[in-house]
Formats: structure tokens, sequence, C-alpha cells
């Protein structure tokens, strides 16, 4: 398990959880099958960091007193709307025998060939439905776009090649990437500021002599 949080039962609920925030404290639940919802408060500096380096896929452990953590994942995270403190989570309790559900951030590697030919990357979908073991859940989706050569290239959920322990949900048709050719407006552009440049450059040369 890589992440841990120490909580405490929590009493209050509805109007009074305001005087917990105030005490730097988060409200929070932990839900699952075969088990009683729990009411939990947490540290609200250490909830923050914790979440932030665990993100919807990590383990994140919930330690009650000297009892054996309960294997979560963090489900729906609640902020206030200006100042973006955290309001109230829900943790799923996890079965680490059965699969989970949740949506694996995609994050693209490696350069296109096309865009040093002037073609512009066009992204599609940034995150993806998978489904596999707790234990089995990537942070992130690698997805190796050197392979994008000639304008129009694409690459779509389809071709993609994860290991067999982790299911696809995500349409097989959804993009992830592709490469545009540059619009004739803005290669017309280029070649105009060119040409500006060509002519000052002449001018300045002329003024010299």
């Amino acid at each position: 398990m890589a992440f841990e949080l120490k909580a405490e039962l929590r009493e209050v609920t509805g109007k009074k959880v305001k005087a917990l925030r105030n005490a730097g404290l988060v409200p929070a639940e932990v839900y699952g099958q075969g088990m009683e919802n729990l009411s939990i408060q947490i540290d609200e500096k250490t909830l923050r960091r914790v979440l932030s380096d665990a993100g919807n896929t990590n383990l994140i452990g919930i330690k009650l007193g000297r009892k054996k953590a309960v294997n979560t994942l963090a489900r729906h995270i609640q902020y206030s709307p200006i100042k973006q403190n955290i309001l109230h989570v829900d943790f799923y309790a996890v079965n680490m025998a059965e699969t989970v559900a949740v949506s694996v951030p995609i994050q693209l590697q490696g350069e296109a060939p096309a865009v040093e030919l002037g073609g512009v990357i066009m992204t599609g979908i940034s995150e993806l439905e998978i489904e596999a073991l707790p234990g089995d859940l990537p942070e992130t989706i690698n997805v190796d776009i050197s392979g994008l050569e000639n304008f129009g290239d694409s690459i779509h959920v389809e071709a993609l090649d994860l290991p067999d322990n982790i299911a696809v949900m995500s349409s097989p048709d959804s993009l992830i990437v592709s490469v545009q050719a540059p619009r004739v407006a803005e290669v017309e552009e280029v070649v105009a500021e060119e040409l500006v440049s060509e002519v000052d450059g002449e001018e300045e040369g002329e003024e010299a002599e």
C-alpha cells in the first residue's frame, strides 16, 4: 500500500461540520460492499497532500486507531468554489480480489515527426476508462506519438497495447491524438512574415551603404 491516512471516527454531521473545517479537519465517508458506511474526519493538510500524490488510481489505506487499514480509492472530492478548500471526500473500500472501474489519465510521450513538418497536434480523450484489480491499476496510460509521421495520422483507443490484466471500457473508436496539416492561412502568414523580414533586411543594407 503506497499511501495511508490516519483518521478518526466522526460524530458531527449536518451543518455542524463547519466547526470541523474551521479546526482544520475534513469530513469524509468510507463506503463499500459488505460494510457499514464509516463517517470519519481527517487532517486537511495531510489529506490534500495524499490526494495530490495518490490521484484516483492509487490505493489509500484509511487507518482508524489500531484497526487494520481499509484499502480505498478516492472517489468524489468536493471543493469550495472560491478558495478550493476540501469540503468532503468519499472513499470507496475495495475488495482486492474484485475488479474496479476507474478513469486513468492519458499521457503523451515522445515527439511526432509530422510536427516538424508543420503539423499540429490535436488531442481527443484525456482519460481512459478501464477495469482492473485494485493492485493492478496504473497511474497513467502512456501513449507514444513518435509514430505520427504524416498529416492525418492518428491514434485511437483500439491501437493501445495494454497488459491482459487491464480491461478497456472506453470506446475503441475514441480518438486519443492526431496530427492535422497546418491551415493555409497560417502558412500564408508565415510566408508573408518571412518576406517582410527579407525586405526589411535589404532596406537596412541599402541604408548602411
